[in-house]
């Protein structure tokens, strides 16, 4: 049984990285039934860098929305019954539509999910950028969807189920697909996996992702939005994650914001902190995640790295020992 499968394209400035984007699609051996583009007031309009042949539908916004809108938008037009989302600088790999056709024939499931591979200026900076090979169960998509970020490039869907579940969660202007795949992956969907990576991301400085802050403190909101969505028995995996974002966010200097992730953990859990050394672990324990992260500052600045070096090497050591 065929299945129509439209894909739905955000586009702000990308200019010829669109082109790029679409010859990838067009030179696919089972092309998709249809390609939409959202162009988010954009001040180079798409329609410029679309290749000669290929046909499409192209909305524009005159306001900045955001991409959490714009794939919305795109879902309230699209006429497949399956639907992928895709960044316009982003591109996909020989065989993507091929080998996507054939799991939609053969299985009623309401998502695909493929690997994704990374490329900064032209060189492969990762093969494997989700790590779909974690995900051994049914079970596990959930805790994975909060342990990691699911990318927006590595899923194909089923437009009703998303249509279920609200689509994107517009109040959020970055980390927006993490929150999704965690809110798609509390419908217990029916999922198949492809483990090759089918889909390429272009890490660019000037992408929404590399604002580094803005992403770490809008995972931070999702997961507070995310508490009162998500079965109490994960809120320990919530409380881990927000742990490990406040972490990050103190690290980066943003120490509010920090703050209020490590109050979060809090709430939610009981977090480990077993990303983090044992001094560090300790020192949380006792005296609250802010305090080991001064703690683990001074301890940084003022000892010398190969003396840090040495004692981690001392630590791993006797750890290996003790297991042996």
């Amino acid at each position: 049984m065929t299945r129509s499968l439209s894909i739905l394209i955000t586009y702000h400035n990308e200019k010829e990285l669109l082109t790029e984007c679409l010859k990838s699609l067009s030179g696919q051996l089972d092309p998709c039934d249809e390609i939409l583009i959202y162009d988010d007031a954009s001040q180079f309009p798409p329609q410029k860098f679309i290749p000669r042949g290929v046909q499409v539908r192209v909305f524009r916004e005159e306001t900045n929305r955001g991409p959490a809108y714009g794939r919305n938008f795109l879902l309230a037009k699209a006429r497949g019954e399956y639907v992928h989302f895709h960044d316009a600088d982003d591109w996909f790999n020989e065989g993507w539509s091929r080998r996507i056709r054939r799991v939609l024939i053969s299985s009623p499931c309401d998502v695909i999910f493929t690997e994704v591979n990374s490329f900064k200026q032209g060189k492969l900076v990762s093969p494997e950028v989700i790590g779909l090979k974690k995900i051994t169960s049914p079970e596990k998509l959930l805790p994975f969807c909060v342990e990691n970020f699911m990318l927006v490039p590595s899923g194909t869907y089923r437009k009703d189920l998303v249509q279920k579940m609200g689509g994107y969660r517009e109040s959020l202007w970055q980390s927006e697909d993490f929150d999704f795949h965690v809110r798609l992956a509390n419908q217990n969907p029916r999922f198949e996996l492809i483990v090759e990576p089918l889909v390429s991301i272009r890490l660019r400085e000037e992408s929404r992702s590399q604002k580094r802050n803005e992403a770490l403190g809008d995972a931070v909101k999702a997961l507070e939005l995310l508490r009162a969505e998500v079965p109490t028995q994960y809120h320990q995996t919530l409380a881990q994650k927000a742990s490990k974002l406040g972490s990050e966010l103190f690290e980066l200097g943003y120490r509010k914001k920090a703050r209020e992730a490590f109050k979060l953990a809090k709430d939610l859990g009981h977090p480990t902190f077993d990303h983090k050394p044992g001094f560090y672990q300790k020192v949380a324990n006792h005296g609250g995640q802010e305090v080991a992260e001064w703690v683990a500052l001074l301890y940084r600045k003022f000892i010398p790295e190969t003396v840090r070096k040495n004692a981690k090497n001392k630590s791993v050591n006797s750890l290996q020992r003790s297991h042996s």
